[in-house]
């Protein structure tokens, strides 16, 4: 179905769908037809820029994800954001932040009407088995020990065409949208509303993040981990080309953000970058 005037992300649309408070926080909001990827238009400004400042995109010619994997990014019923955020001297341990990216992801998305999700350590978003969405945090070094990040979510609303309308080999797991979770009222999911919920976690939750650190979410994060007690397959720094190279069972996420895992024979040891399975039961 081709995208009609009302399907278009709009940046009035979205700034007038933004509660006050979260409108209060957002400095600069662009919305760009295609792009090689929101993030990295946000990269190329200067860092003063950077700050509260949100990107969207139709389509993205190099999206990408975790590992510079690519990201399938069709134009016409995705979401593609990036949202900058300067951390003042002694920022929050920047490893926790995809964590709580996808907490606040998870929020806006119930609040869309979406119940039976979860996160996968570190920052994918599931609905059982299927890959929803997914957060890509870059984060960069400022002047004054200051540090700017750069949140990057890409989120699977209508993918153009369905299963079918996806090149065989584009996408490498199993996958889903929210008209098919949705299947209810999937003509009647709003992009700009959607953009808005996002907006509205994210931006409060970078504001309080700055301040409090990631401990006030780890009860929340606890409850969203699609892992804790689940037998995983670890494919050492990255992805494996062949298979998982050992196995454990996850406990859930050490202080520093990074994944607790019983590995067989080895006890238990800290994952900070690791490609994680859930294993069949």
């Amino acid at each position: 179905m081709p995208m009609t005037r009302e399907d278009a992300l709009s940046a009035d649309r979205i700034r007038q769908a933004l509660a006050p408070s979260a409108r209060a926080l957002l400095q600069e909001l662009s919305v760009l037809g295609e792009t090689d990827s929101t993030n990295t238009v946000l990269a190329r400004l200067p860092a003063e820029r950077r700050h509260a400042h949100a990107v969207l995109a139709e389509s993205q010619t190099r999206g990408r994800g975790r590992w510079q994997r690519r990201w399938h990014s069709p134009a016409g019923g995705n979401i593609y954001l990036s949202l900058g955020w300067r951390f003042g001297p002694a920022p929050p341990q920047p490893t926790t932040l995809p964590l709580v990216a996808g907490i606040w992801v998870c929020r806006a998305l119930e609040r869309a009407g979406l119940r039976n999700h979860g996160i996968k350590w570190p920052n994918d978003i599931l609905v059982g088995s299927l890959k929803l969405a997914g957060i890509l945090v870059e984060t960069q070094s400022a002047a004054g020990g200051a540090v700017i990040a750069v949140l990057g979510i890409g989120l699977n609303v209508r993918m153009p065409g369905g299963v079918a309308g996806v090149p065989a080999g584009t996408i490498d797991r199993p996958w889903t949208d929210l008209a098919a979770q949705l299947p209810a009222a999937p003509d009647r999911i709003d992009r700009n509303a959607l953009a808005a919920l996002l907006l509205e976690e994210l931006l409060p939750g970078l504001e309080r993040y700055a301040a409090e650190g990631f401990e006030p979410l780890r009860e929340e994060w606890q409850r969203r981990d699609l892992l804790a007690g689940k037998r995983v397959g670890i494919a050492g720094n990255g992805p494996a080309p062949s298979g998982m190279a050992r196995r454990g069972t996850a406990l859930g996420i050490a202080a520093s953000g990074g994944l607790l895992v019983d590995i067989d024979g080895s006890g238990v040891q800290v994952l900070n970058a690791a490609e994680v399975s859930i294993l069949d039961a």
